[in-house]
């Protein structure tokens, strides 16, 4: 008798056969590809894929020995010997049984690292010959159905990733439903999007059955516009509507509405830019839709398992599942997901089974794309190549919603592509949404000081200043109490706004900040672009830095956001210390270009077509010569360098895939809001919280969640310093609070530099 899993028993009884988890995962893997025609081939994944186990020495290792054994390499190795002439795309399915642990590996070669498939397939392994007396090889299918696209490698390579995504999911399925069947019972929310849309409908008439002013009215117009689009067949499309339309809502709509005409459809994924407004949209979205079908999931709190090994053994993988390491987050089974563009598109191009494992579950999907022009860097084009594929072959829907459209259809429409493609826009004139929601005079105020700005944001009463920098923000707030403490006045109605406040401390100063406005009271908050998508604030008056023109879009967008004035000021300017080098040196000094020529001629500067002028350019000197920075890391070139043999650097795309720089770590903040400090009970919100966390069994979606708000993300040479001074605390395998806030988190500014 050979056997897939062990239990704590001695009784072999209790075991799991071999057999029967290779006949389960592979019925699973079959169903999760059936979705985009791929069953048979995922059938022979899931069939093949532990045929390694079937050896005496890993037999001895579920008894107890403790010999590593390589049980992955030997279905990947049976099926190439089995394809015959169809070896090269037997090689697809070598990828995936090999990488079924360890992750999707480079091809390389037979002399090169131990870790690529090519070597992989040509060493000495256990014999595992028994496997013969239980299990056929299945004949590989001749042939599949792909709709060609702009590059054949790519599309390969997606089709990889998603069969690899398939056996992942099925496998780690099969065998925590063997380990843990209650916890498998309670896995996967079905979405019923009728149900689910007829409760958004009752939602918004509520909201807007009596508009209370001409921007209400304008917003129930475009809304109830965007819905009738909502019945057009699926693909790909734009949603270009000025900044406070109302696009957060207007989306979800038309998804659901989407949803309910094309009944194939499984979920809503909805994108954001940036962790800060997850919350407030995730929240929006449980209120309108129910708690119950929403899932909020990015990395503020996130357990990335250890899969640097080549192999991974099956024992650690068990043990992960009985610890609930691996979180229901990581196959997005409900019907509406909240995460990040960055959870989202490193899950596309990642190589490791933990982000992978999600995959396939984009299959009929209505993607939502918010803020979309932020995909605009080093990284648009394998972005834009994604989703494009995702529409083509993978039965998903994708909305770019944004008030600044990049130029998707440039990038797509490649010169090799015998049928453009299409990208449809909801919205029937742009142009006129924008005029009917121009609520703002953009002046131009060339170069200033710091200190300079601060005595003039003292003159007003109420001002928004957002700057391009953490340290910019700190030392601009430090200046105006500078000059508060100088005078005879008091300070008063004074905030700051940065990454290094924790999220809840963020949404007390926001919900401050709004209360004050709404009231007319003095009010001053300095802020870095975080405030820029998606929060709902209203200034008379916005100071910006200079940088791209969408981010100067972005901030107009918290001008005058309800229309209460006849038009609200925003004022670009530059700082005499520059613009930080790269990246937002190259969007700014074009923005200041056209700021200057739209002033000079008298037009708007943030209009449709001065943002179009704005990404040609900008798309201009992303292609100046032979680099298109547009793919900074060449993941195009690298996946179509050797496409024609299938011979893919999935672990090397995997480490160059990287939408944020500079790695980033989570830390606990134990946050008091301000009637909390006033209170000398210590039971506060994050107590009881920390109190729970730290009796709990495990580590439930519900309590990742609410540690979420309490997070702050330092740069790794940061958080080092700060967990080698003793000053961060495991409260959780892996999660690390602040130990002494009192000493370095500011009520503020947030965490306190560690130089400091």
């Amino acid at each position: 008798m050979y056997y897939a899993h062990s239990t704590d028993s001695a009784n072999k009884s209790e075991w799991q056969l071999l057999l029967n988890h290779l006949n389960e995962v592979a019925q699973l893997t079959a169903k999760f590809a059936s979705r985009f025609g791929m069953e048979k081939w995922g059938y022979i994944a899931g069939y093949l894929h532990d045929l390694g186990k079937y050896s005496d020495e890993f037999q001895s290792r579920l008894e107890g020995s403790s010999r590593r054994v390589d049980h992955s390499t030997a279905g990947a190795r049976e099926i190439i010997k089995a394809a015959g002439s169809n070896q090269r795309l037997a090689v697809i399915l070598s990828y995936i049984i090999a990488g079924h642990h360890s992750g999707l590996p480079d091809y390389g070669t037979i002399s090169g690292a131990d870790s690529c498939l090519a070597r992989r397939l040509v060493k000495d392994l256990d014999d595992y010959s028994a496997a013969f007396r239980e299990v056929k090889i299945p004949e590989l299918p001749a042939q599949f159905s792909l709709q060609p696209g702009i590059s054949s490698s790519f599309q390969m390579s997606i089709l990889t990733r998603m069969l690899f995504s398939c056996l992942v999911d099925a496998d780690t399925l099969n065998t925590e439903r063997f380990l843990n069947p209650d916890q498998a019972d309670k896995r996967g929310v079905a979405a019923n999007f009728l149900a689910l849309l007829k409760r958004f409908q009752d939602f918004m008439a509520k909201r807007f059955s009596k508009p209370s002013s001409q921007i209400d009215y304008l917003r129930t117009e475009i809304f109830n516009e965007c819905m009738g689009i909502a019945s057009q067949p699926r693909g790909l499309f734009s949603l270009t509507l000025p900044t406070g339309s109302g696009k957060t809502l207007i989306s979800l709509g038309f998804a659901l509405g989407h949803a309910v005409q094309h009944k194939e459809l499984e979920r809503i994924i909805y994108a954001i830019p940036h962790t800060n407004i997850i919350e407030q949209n995730a929240a929006i979205f449980r209120d309108v839709l129910g708690e119950e079908v929403v899932l909020e999931h990015h990395s503020n709190v996130h357990h990335d398992t250890d899969e640097s090994e080549e192999l991974l053994e099956e024992e650690k993988e068990v043990r992960r599942l009985r610890d609930t390491r691996r979180l229901s987050e990581e196959n997005w089974d409900m019907p509406v997901i909240v995460t990040t563009n960055v959870q989202f598109f490193e899950s596309l191009f990642s190589h490791k089974r933990s982000q992978t494992r999600k995959l396939h579950n984009l299959t009929n999907s209505v993607i939502v794309l918010d803020e979309a022009q932020m995909m605009n860097g080093a990284f648009f084009k394998p972005c834009m190549y994604a989703l494009e594929e995702l529409v083509r072959n993978y039965g998903c829907t994708v909305i770019m919603c944004t008030a600044t459209q990049p130029p998707a259809s440039e990038t797509l429409n490649h010169p090799r592509m015998k049928q453009q493609i299409d990208v449809k826009e909801i919205v029937t004139h742009p142009e006129l949404r924008f005029r009917q929601f121009e609520r703002v005079k953009v002046f131009s105020r060339g170069i200033v000081s710091l200190d300079s700005l601060a005595e003039e944001l003292n003159g007003l009463r109420q001002a928004l200043c957002i700057v391009n920098t953490r340290k910019t923000a700190r030392e601009l707030f430090e200046s105006l109490q500078c000059l508060h403490s100088k005078s005879a006045n008091t300070l008063e109605g004074l905030y700051h706004l940065s990454a290094r406040m924790c999220p809840v401390h963020r949404m007390d100063i926001l919900n401050v900040v709004r209360q004050r406005l709404e009231s007319g009271q003095p009010c001053f908050l300095i802020s870095t672009q975080l405030i820029e998508a998606g929060v709902d604030v209203d200034f008379p008056e916005v100071y910006r830095e200079l940088a791209g023109l969408d981010s100067i879009a972005q901030a107009a967008g918290r001008c005058n956001r309800n229309g209460k004035l006849s038009h609200g000021k925003v004022h670009v300017l530059e700082l005499e210390r520059g613009l930080p080098a790269g990246w937002m040196s190259l969007t700014g000094n074009i923005a200041r270009t056209i700021l200057k020529d739209s002033l000079e001629e008298g037009l708007d500067p943030l209009s449709v077509s001065a943002v179009e002028r704005y990404f040609a350019e900008l798309s201009y000197f992303q292609h100046i010569g032979n680099k298109d920075s547009t793919d900074g890391k060449e993941i195009i070139a690298k996946i179509e360098r050797n496409g024609r043999q299938l011979a893919f650097p999935f672990a090397e795309i995997g480490r160059e895939f990287r939408m944020i720089d500079e790695q980033m770590e989570p830390i606990i903040i134990p946050y008091k809001t301000e009637e909390e400090m006033l209170v000398e009970d210590n039971n506060t919100a994050f107590s009881i919280l920390l109190k729970r966390l730290r009796h709990a069994p495990q580590l439930s979606r519900e309590l990742v969640r609410k540690l979420q708000p309490y997070t702050v993300q330092l740069y790794e040479q940061e958080y080092e310093a700060f967990k080698q001074a003793g000053e961060l605390t495991e409260i959780s395998p892996g999660i690390r609070m602040l130990e002494r806030p009192d000493l370095w988190y500011s009520h503020q500014t947030g965490v306190k530099p560690y130089s400091a």
